[in-house]
């Protein structure tokens, strides 16, 4: 027998109709999001926590990456509504590579993210802070590892395409 289910199931049968079982704790969800630029060939991670992804901050972040990564920027984006919209704030300079729809697999810093996940997943967390605060945490590994990330995140065919060319994109 299931220990789990054997505990749900005297729950059940105790609960009266029209009384609700008391929690201790109200749960509540925050959102917080995580934006991640990853330069292949160097290893080199750059990470914001944001509180929205909208088309201001979306054009606030590409300015920040134009002042860390310089003005040649190739861009892995999915088809998110921001990703759009923020697609005419770019830079003249800056490449756009929009994915197909439903290819994660594709974009270089989902590995990455495959990985956080893994460190973070089914914890609960008693504020958004404490979450971010074990996401950096997470991500000290990789800010220290060039080679690491180079591995998690260098996909053999865009090493090849940047190595081969004389510009970023």
């Amino acid at each position: 027998m299931d220990e789990v289910w054997a505990d749900f199931q005297p729950l059940a049968q105790l609960e009266f109709i029209g009384h609700r079982l008391p929690l201790p704790k109200q749960i509540e969800f925050k959102w917080g999001y995580l934006w991640a630029e990853v330069e292949v060939l160097s290893g080199e991670v750059n990470v914001w926590l944001v509180e929205k992804v909208d088309k201001e901050v979306v054009a606030l972040l590409v300015e920040k990456m134009a002042e860390r990564w310089g003005q040649k920027v190739a861009i892995v984006w999915d088809n998110a509504k921001a990703h759009q919209v923020a697609r005419g704030k770019l830079p003249c300079t800056f490449k756009a590579i929009f994915l197909p729809p439903y290819s994660p697999e594709l974009n270089p810093v989902e590995r990455l993210f495959e990985e956080l996940r893994r460190k973070v997943a089914n914890r609960v967390f008693e504020s958004l802070e404490e979450l971010e605060a074990a996401l950096v945490e997470a991500l000290k590994e990789y800010w220290d590892d060039r080679e690491k990330v180079r591995k998690l995140c260098g996909y053999e065919w865009i090493v090849a395409q940047l190595q081969s060319s004389q510009s970023v994109y």
